[in-house]
């Protein structure tokens, strides 16, 4: 880079020329105007805004988003005036410059054949040879440097540069963001099963999010049990559903019993969740806010009462980098859902972010390309045995399995200890802990014990009641106490050498669960 107005060169180096910004909260620059005298013919030129650091140029940071580059081609050259022809470098984004703060404009070329316009104290004015530069117009110095990295300050020069600053017109506005199609999910291998005889097909599929009723499009599948793919995909009605997958009716009958479908099968889906956590980036300078908001659709627990597909009439507000925890499920719909359900063009979900300012220097500002929503379910159902006429509040699955049999019990939430193995005999447990319950929640603590010579993963559970029986809680914050007492002295339990305990947590409504912690289990000797 060379610099211009007494001709000095300096050679493939780089200048750097500092400012400060005057206003308290900050400004939004836009673009930077630089004047060149001589330009190379192919290489080109490069601006960069840094920090200043103990009153130099930053030797390794710059500020995110300013390094822009002009090609040789781009570059205006003016030798005559009387007016200089500035070369604009414009920043893909408003870039924000905090007040009462130092930053340096780095200028910087691989050619020596650069030449740009700098002001020198004394020296005349350009296209006159009366008046001279005799005060400098700015606070800052230019600085020069060999390597970008250690700086040389000339007191008495400045780069001749404008710095463009953006105005706001508006003190308020928002931006609405609506989900993207939800794409189709390819299944596991083989995820169909036909009963010879019968049109019902029983799909593996977690985390569907899919109801009753709902119309679901299939694709990729292949003959199953002698359906043929035809009668497969297309488009489909569910007629049941649990947390693993759900039932639909083919377009003919089995002739055999079959697991099948192939490597390829699609479907549509649903995105069920009960919490959100919005991520984004953003700046937001004093005096300025940012709120958001979103209108979500109903979805609808295994075991719950709430109606699908009814969308929210109101933003309600959420909190930008945190979990929002929902009251009820919903969820984000395929195309099709959407359209069959909420109507041609309406989405379900919206997020609104709204922006507002006191000052037409600054605003809010987010960064859309690294914005972003998370969604977490909670996969938990409430069963009964389907052969039994529903009690009501509770789910009928695809295949019950009764959690007191040895292995595969069909409750969706549980946890399951590790295999104990004690050293010596044992005859009871007694077992503590502690669990947050709201209303429509509950959880059954079931055991099984086993001698030395036992395989203890042949063994039945057996369901245990709690010593006494305690209150629901709305409050996420109370944890109350649970106690069991199994055998002991002068108990019904005989000996044992290895012990297992299981925890299922069934609710009516998958956005309220039960919660569990600091579980403790003692083993009770003779």
């Amino acid at each position: 880079m060379a610099v211009t107005s007494l001709g000095y060169q300096i050679n493939k180096q780089p200048i750097a020329q500092s400012f400060f910004i005057n206003a308290q909260t900050g400004i939004y620059c836009t673009k930077v105007d630089l004047f060149f005298a001589k330009k190379d013919t192919v290489l080109p030129v490069q601006i960069q805004i840094r920090p200043m650091v103990q009153g130099f140029p930053s030797a390794s940071k710059i500020i995110p988003g300013t390094i822009k580059m002009k090609p040789a081609g781009s570059v205006n050259v003016d030798t005559t005036g009387p007016a200089l022809t500035p070369t604009t470098f414009e920043f893909d984004e408003p870039v924000f410059l905090k007040g009462q703060e130092d930053y340096a404009l780095v200028v910087i070329a691989d050619s020596k054949d650069y030449e740009i316009y700098i002001a020198e104290i004394n020296e005349f004015q350009f296209g006159s040879t009366e008046r001279r530069a005799n005060k400098q117009p700015d606070l800052g110095s230019l600085f020069y440097s060999q390597n970008g990295v250690t700086w040389t300050p000339a007191q008495n020069q400045d780069l001749t540069f404008v710095i463009h600053q953006a105005k706001f017109k508006f003190k308020s506005a928002e931006a609405i963001l609506h989900n993207a199609s939800v794409p189709k999910k390819k299944l596991l291998n083989n995820p169909f099963t036909v009963v010879s005889g019968d049109a019902t097909v029983t799909a593996r599929h977690i985390g569907h999010g899919l109801q009753v009723g709902n119309a679901i499009e299939i694709s990729g599948a292949t003959e199953t049990g002698g359906i043929s793919a035809a009668n497969i995909n297309g488009r489909r009605t569910i007629t049941h559903v649990d947390w693993t997958g759900y039932k639909f009716e083919a377009g003919a009958s089995a002739d055999s019993d079959a697991i099948a479908g192939g490597a390829n099968v699609l479907t549509t889906k649903n995105i069920p969740f009960s919490l959100i956590y919005p991520s984004t980036q953003m700046l937001a300078p004093r005096n300025t806010f940012v709120a958001g908001a979103i209108k979500a659709t109903t979805g609808k627990s295994f075991a719950g009462n709430e109606t699908s597909f009814q969308k929210q009439d109101e933003f309600q507000t959420i909190k930008f980098n945190e979990n929002n925890q929902a009251l009820e499920p919903y969820i984000v719909a395929f195309d099709s859902a959407e359209t069959a359900e909420l109507g041609a063009g309406v989405k379900s979900f919206d997020m609104r972010i709204k922006m507002n300012s006191e000052d037409s220097d600054i605003s809010p500002m987010i960064d859309l390309q690294r914005t972003s929503i998370s969604l977490v379910d909670n996969i938990i159902d409430r069963q009964y045995d389907s052969s039994t006429s529903s009690p009501g509040s509770f789910n009928a699955p695809l295949s019950f399995i009764n959690e007191t049999s040895p292995e595969g019990g069909s409750s969706a939430a549980k946890h399951l200890t590790k295999i104990v193995t004690l050293e010596d005999d044992a005859v009871g447990l007694k077992i503590m802990l502690t669990a947050n319950r709201p209303n429509g929640t509950d959880f059954q603590l079931y055991f099984r014990t086993a001698t030395a010579d036992e395989v203890i993963t042949d063994k039945n559970y057996t369901l245990q009641a709690a010593e006494t029986a305690l209150p629901t809680d709305e409050s996420i914050a109370v944890f109350r106490e649970y106690r069991y007492l199994i055998g002991g002295q002068n108990g019904v339990l005989p000996a044992f050498t290895k012990f297992q305990v299981k925890i299922v947590m069934r609710s009516i409504n998958s956005a309220k669960i039960p919660r569990i912690r600091d579980l403790r289990i003692i083993a009770l000797s003779v």
